[in-house]
């Protein structure tokens, strides 16, 4: 075969079957998306079948040649075209040798020699070709045909291809959305049972208080939990009998709110403040005891603002607590 550049050996190499299949694989996905590259592959295959046709292939490549590129049905019909037109052109060929002596003697002008050949008693050459010119328009025909159906199939392939990768990508988003709500449906459990813990260890700790100290049925407690809204309607109730003195906020802790002291800050609804403590301090690391006069609050609805403050005296956001007040 006449010499070929590094790109014509591959889509050769390729059309033989002969490629691994990564580099066919290549080839066939530059053809998706390169229709350049598909009209070379198309040319080049055209030039194989010539020569093969014509005898201009090597013993390897005519055995690669009739063993896998002619697997196909299309590439069959293809090659007879070609055999066809190849035998056509040579009887052409071999009339012209007869009839050039004959051409060159005459005294006339070429044209009228040549107007007088084709009027003239030659019928081989008259049916040689007319059968060539109808092989060619057939055969035309037939190839339109052939890389219009290719280029469609090519188009089919390109969209299936787009759709996949479609669903994958949508597969993959609803993986990734269900794994962040598993993650947040965990981190969720999580708070409930640090919540449930923290108003466990409450409780015990209140029930120890009032088993030791003999005046504590003059105070009124309430246990106030981080991550209420202000406009939950959960909102915890301190009830204040008259005869009480004196009320307790137990205001609980979070893991990792561990400041050396604290301070609250107590305002009604309307943003009044009515009081405000500092330097309270933890009770085994879990909540701030805040003890405040009953009669400093009224029926209503309050904000608790608790501050840590560091060693550096920095005071530090810990969190909002909201609870309301009915006073009997």
């Amino acid at each position: 075969m006449e010499a070929r550049s590094l790109n014509d050996e591959v889509i050769v190499r390729y059309l033989l079957g002969d490629l691994p299949e990564e580099e066919q694989a290549r080839v066939e996905d530059r053809a998706f998306s390169d229709r350049q590259y598909l009209e070379e592959i198309l040319s080049a295959e055209d030039d194989l079948i010539d020569q093969y046709v014509r005898g201009g292939l090597s013993d390897l490549e005519r055995r690669q040649f009739e063993c896998r590129f002619l697997s196909s049905a299309g590439r069959q019909q293809k090659v007879e075209f070609a055999r066809a037109l190849a035998r056509v052109t040579s009887e052409a060929a071999a009339t012209e040798e007869v009839i050039r002596p004959v051409i060159a003697a005459a005294p006339n002008s070429w044209f009228d020699t040549l107007a007088s050949f084709l009027r003239g008693p030659h019928p081989v050459f008259r049916f040689s070709f007319a059968a060539a010119a109808l092989i060619i328009v057939i055969g035309g025909s037939w190839l339109i045909g052939e890389r219009m159906r290719l280029r469609a199939e090519v188009a089919r392939l390109q969209v299936e291809r787009g759709r996949q990768e479609a669903s994958q990508q949508r597969v993959a988003d609803e993986r990734a959305r269900s794994e962040d709500l598993a993650a947040q449906l965990r981190r969720e459990g999580e708070q409930r049972e640090r919540s449930d813990h923290l108003v466990r260890q409450l409780q015990r700790d209140q029930l120890q208080r009032e088993s030791t100290s003999p005046s504590q049925s003059t105070i009124i407690s309430l246990t106030l939990f981080p991550g209420i809204s202000r406009a939950g309607a959960d909102r915890p109730q301190l009830v204040i009998p008259r005869a009480v003195p004196l009320a307790q906020l137990q205001i609980g802790l979070e893991r990792g709110d561990e400041y050396t002291r604290f301070r609250a800050e107590l305002r009604t609804r309307g943003g009044q403040e009515v009081l405000s403590q500092n330097s309270l301090r933890a009770h085994t690391a879990r909540a701030v005891i805040l003890d405040l006069p009953a009669s400093a609050l009224d029926t209503g609805e309050y904000e608790l603002a608790l501050k840590g403050i560091t060693d550096q005296g920095k005071v530090e956001d810990v969190g909002y607590y909201y609870f309301n007040v009915i006073k009997k």
